[in-house]
């Protein structure tokens, strides 16, 4: 019975490391080419450098959630006029694992975006998505690339509620 127990309890160290590394805290940071596009109007400005911090918590193997503050650059209107476009979200992150070192995810949530025009900013909040891959250099450390897509525009006269920006990204995730 006392090497059922010992054989009990050694497994239950060995795998709990396992265990651990599928849930958890992280935090991240994403840089990228942010291009911006809208219906029936020429942008002199539609793309720019991205910047995104993230935090999230992975729930279990297959599902985290992230808050994100985005920095989707600037966008050139067609007065000539150059606007800063930023935005918080916050979404649900679907995982599969390939293997120990490489999963891909697919996230789905909601965002709220805005575009600094003076005197008032113009904002929107809409559904945002984003698909990319991660490759895990070992159990914090993570690099990732992913696609992002976020509707802007709001109630400005320049720009319409069919305004979207596409985000191409390479970033890091340090897992607690």
């Amino acid at each position: 019975m006392k090497k059922i127990t010992i054989a009990v309890l050694l497994s239950a160290f060995v795998a709990a490391p396992a265990f651990a590394a599928d849930q958890g805290f992280y935090i991240g940071a994403n840089v990228g080419q942010a291009s911006t596009s809208m219906d029936n109007t020429t942008l002199t400005k539609k793309s720019d450098t991205a910047l995104t911090v993230l935090a999230g918590y992975q729930v279990m193997k297959y599902f985290a959630v992230e808050a994100q503050y985005n920095h989707l650059g600037n966008i050139g209107d067609p007065g000539g006029n150059n606007h800063s476009v930023t935005g918080y979200s916050l979404v649900a992150v679907g995982i599969y694992p390939f293997n120990e070192e490489w999963s891909g995810f697919a996230k789905l949530g909601y965002a709220s975006t805005s575009i600094a025009i003076t005197p008032t900013d113009s904002k929107k909040s809409a559904a945002t998505y984003g698909i990319g891959g991660q490759y895990n250099i070992n159990q914090a450390l993570g690099v990732r690339v992913g696609y992002d897509m976020y509707s802007i525009g709001g109630d400005a006269p320049v720009f319409n509620n069919n305004t979207k920006t596409g985000v191409v990204s390479v970033g890091v995730v340090y897992k607690f």
